[in-house]
């Protein structure tokens, strides 16, 4: 009855609507444990003709049926949260006077841990499903849950057990961040409207997080940024993401930035190894779409105003809070890209209006730091810039401040640490710093060889990059020769 009534009249009643999804979750627990992989259906990526679809039914039958009971599972949620039939997808999937998960929700989970294996499409699909079917246990939703249907009819509360939820949610998040951590280009995109829908509750943002999600979503976005240049249409690549894809990326990084003032753990998560701002600054510094813009802006903003009032750091931990964000924007070169952003002509007013904030912020922050902390913030960060702190008249007012307050020289030692990055111009820039210490510092020549400098810079003499290949022989001659000044 359910294939041949229209769906909504199925899905009017809770337990027609129950017994048919844990049909099609059974169905799908039968077919994934028989299938031994993807079969001629997974190769499909766009509408088929009827001889081709008729084939691939003989061909593979357990693909078909997958495919067709996750569309059809896929639709059940879509109409539920619609509201239209006035069953919710808790009164569908959670059982019981407790309000206990269905057992068969670990059909939609076997699919995803078929890793390589599996079918795209029904990963895609059963991380989405399962990820809708889970939201409806969230406290912080349900509070949020309308409370009649189209009809102006009260929809009848029931008990929910968020209890029963948490493991697959957990399962759930762990393989979102696996997605994240190992998968790269068009693959990263299985996972990505399941996490877009998990963003949608505080208690997922936080399971997220706490996962290491962060971490991996910023990497996400630097890969996929890295190598781009200007404007590009929303279907090219950028390095190895779409345009789409990194406002998805972007999307979800800026759900997470709402839970910054309330949470000193995903605070800690965002300024570790300044590698969520760097993503962030770069997506502004390219500007591949308007839209990616706007997002990228609006999580910069809200981290810039997070406060710590709320969560304060554990004993012994510094406080993070909006000025050590601005702190690490300027040292990524934020201010140069909200310059260049301001002489644009957007239609967007809240970009304008971002963009204006962000600069006020900027500056305000800039003036309260000496030249000194703002080149230390900037090489901590990793993202070496050329300007006015990389220069000869810098080097000779300020190389004694290299030593550190321990005497460990650690800045000296994160330079010679970016002699490897894969960005030629840090590393250029790198070259320059050293062999400027070397000339400007007692016995800097000594402490640089000592430190590993000389080794890691002699490579790059021969270095494909004419500039990195100049600035790597100074550095050298730097070191070897006494009086620099007589044959520079």
């Amino acid at each position: 009855m359910a294939e041949t009534n229209p769906i909504e009249y199925t899905l009017a009643d809770s337990r027609d609507a129950s017994m048919y999804a844990r049909v099609l979750l059974k169905l799908l627990a039968e077919a994934s444990s028989v299938s031994g992989g993807a079969g001629a259906v997974a190769t499909f990526t766009e509408t088929v003709p009827d001889d081709v679809a008729m084939k691939a039914l003989d061909e593979d039958p357990l693909g078909v049926v997958m495919h067709y009971a996750l569309t059809k599972l896929f639709e059940i949620i879509s109409t539920l949260n619609s509201g239209v039939s006035g069953v919710t997808v808790g009164a569908v999937f959670y059982v019981g006077k407790d309000g206990v998960l269905v057992d068969q929700w670990k059909a939609l989970l076997r699919i995803l841990n078929k890793g390589g294996k599996g079918d795209p499409y029904t990963q895609k699909g059963s991380a989405l499903c399962l990820a809708h079917i889970l939201l409806a246990s969230c406290p912080s939703l349900r509070s949020s849950a309308p409370t009649v249907d189209k009809d102006g009819q009260p929809i009848k509360a029931r008990p929910i057990s968020y209890a029963s939820a948490v493991e697959p949610l957990e399962a759930l998040t762990a393989w979102i961040v696996s997605q994240l951590k190992n998968a790269t280009g068009t693959n990263v995109g299985l996972c990505i409207p399941a996490l877009t829908a998990l963003m949608g509750t505080t208690e997922t943002r936080v399971l997220f997080c706490s996962s290491g999600g962060v971490k991996y979503l910023a990497r996400q976005l630097r890969v996929g940024t890295k190598g781009a240049k200007g404007v590009v249409d929303s279907k090219k690549k950028i390095g190895q993401s779409s345009v789409q894809q990194l406002y998805e990326l972007t999307f979800c990084l800026w759900t997470v930035s709402y839970e910054l003032n309330t949470n000193y753990t995903i605070r800690s998560d965002f300024a570790k190894d300044g590698l969520t701002i760097a993503a962030l600054v770069d997506l502004v510094s390219i500007a591949p779409r308007e839209k990616v813009v706007r997002v990228a802006l609006s999580t910069l903003r809200n981290i810039s105003v997070c406060e710590g009032e709320q969560s304060p750091p554990p004993a012994g931990l510094p406080s993070l809070d909006g000025n050590h964000f601005l702190s690490e924007m300027i040292a990524c070169g934020l201010m140069k890209a909200i310059d260049h952003l301001r002489d644009r002509q957007f239609t967007d007013p809240d970009i304008i209006e971002d963009v204006d904030h962000l600069h006020k912020l900027l500056v305000e922050n800039y003036k309260e730091m000496t030249r000194w902390e703002v080149y230390k913030n900037e090489v901590e960060s990793g993202h070496l810039q050329w300007g006015s702190t990389h220069t000869e008249a810098f080097f000779k007012e300020n190389a004694r401040m290299m030593e550190g307050s321990d005497g460990d020289f650690r800045l000296v030692r994160v330079l010679i640490a970016l002699l490897s990055s894969k960005d030629e111009d840090v590393a250029a820039i790198a070259c320059y710093d050293i062999g400027e210490f070397v000339r400007h510092y007692p016995n800097g020549r000594q402490i640089a060889k000592r430190l590993g400098a000389k080794e890691l810079v002699m490579p790059l003499i021969e270095h494909d990059n004419v500039d990195l290949q100049r600035h790597a022989l100074h550095c050298v001659s730097k070191m070897m020769v006494q009086n620099w000044e007589h044959v520079k």
